[in-house]
């Protein structure tokens, strides 16, 4: 009996020494793994994520670990949260400068962008995950690509229109309207429509002026209007008629513009 007893407790310590020793292995790895995940997390975004340890309660960050992603704009989400990034971490703290000269290296150039990749980021963090920054970054260039694009032929546009249109001129406006029955305008990069006559309005005018609004790149003609195929049609929710002047913002329009008598329109 004392023999069983012996080599019972020796086989029992044996036992224990090697789950132990598993045990001690097991931790050691998901040290070193949790070491690798943070290696991957850039200085500046464990920037914010101190921040976040530091401003928000358990219950906030909760919500945060509990979010659905979707591209670089969190859902189900407190809008107060990106915002309080965007204003508060992103622009008024010491550490701004930092995070944004961070972005602006990445490619991203925009404060919602920043601030929803920080939110998913800490998302993914919360949750044990890879913050997968490149492919966040990716996702927001391939957001904002189209619309780059779209936006520098727009500003192309606009010089034609500023050299090609004078003071005096005579021009065609063709706008889209709405159901309301009032002309609306398209941001890039949506700009394409066609023009339909039984419900779009067309106005041939006289350019009055042309100026900058508010010291900005934002191009303005005015425009006195001399025909309308739609009297009754409202311009951007304001009733507009024959003899009146509106503004033809050339920052960013759909509208189809041309010198009377010309077939062809700005594009």
């Amino acid at each position: 009996m004392l023999y069983f007893r012996r080599n019972h407790s020796t086989t029992f310590s044996a036992v224990v020494a090697s789950n132990l020793k598993k045990i001690i292995i097991i931790y050691l790895t998901l040290s070193f793994l949790s070491c690798k995940q943070q290696e991957k997390i850039p200085i500046e975004i464990n920037i914010a994520f101190e921040y976040f340890n530091r401003n928000w309660n358990s219950e906030d960050i909760e919500k945060i670990k509990n979010i659905t992603e979707e591209f670089t704009v969190p859902r189900n989400v407190d809008y107060g949260i990106p915002a309080e990034i965007k204003n508060n971490l992103l622009k008024a703290n010491e550490n701004s400068e930092t995070l944004t000269k961070f972005f602006d290296s990445l490619g991203v150039k925009h404060y919602d962008d920043m601030a929803g990749i920080l939110l998913i980021s800490y998302h993914k963090f919360l949750n044990g995950q890879d913050i997968d920054l490149n492919e966040q970054v990716r996702s927001s260039k391939a957001y904002w690509k189209p619309i780059l694009e779209c936006e520098e032929k727009q500003r192309k546009r606009r010089r034609e229109i500023n050299n090609v249109h004078k003071i005096s001129d005579t021009i065609n406006i063709k706008m889209p309207v709405s159901e309301t029955n009032s002309v609306f305008d398209l941001s890039c990069p949506n700009l394409e429509w066609d023009f339909n006559p039984s419900r779009d309005l067309s106005v041939d005018g006289i350019i009055t002026k042309k100026y900058f609004k508010e010291d900005s790149t934002d191009l303005v003609i005015k425009v006195k209007i001399l025909t309308k195929n739609h009297p009754l049609t409202e311009i951007m929710m304001e009733e507009v008629n024959v003899g009146h002047e509106f503004e033809v913002r050339l920052q960013e329009t759909a509208w189809k513009i041309k010198t009377t008598g010309n077939n062809t329109y700005s594009k």
